[in-house]
């Protein structure tokens, strides 16, 4: 565990979304959100906690921005917080 989500620990999480049913559509939404917060370098590089706070509470508050659903922004929540 870390304090920083890594960009291979997120590829691996985007993997896991397509396991459980995610579309490539739907996992291009959730790169596009976290897209900033992966390509940081140096001491910013990887995603914090508080971006991927920042990322979910997006997800869940313009549902007119995306098409995933409740249940899916939920099983993220879950594979981004198991590298945290």
């Amino acid at each position: 565990m870390s304090d920083k989500i890594s960009r291979e620990e997120f590829k691996k999480a985007l993997w896991k979304l397509r396991g459980d049913g995610f579309s490539n559509h739907e996992v291009d939404e959730v790169e596009n959100v976290f897209r900033g917060d992966m390509r940081e370098g140096g001491s910013s590089a990887g995603m914090s906690k508080d971006e991927m706070k920042q990322g979910l509470h997006y997800l869940r508050h313009h549902p007119e921005n995306h098409h995933l659903s409740h249940d899916e922004i939920n099983k993220l929540e879950e594979h981004l917080k198991h590298y945290l």
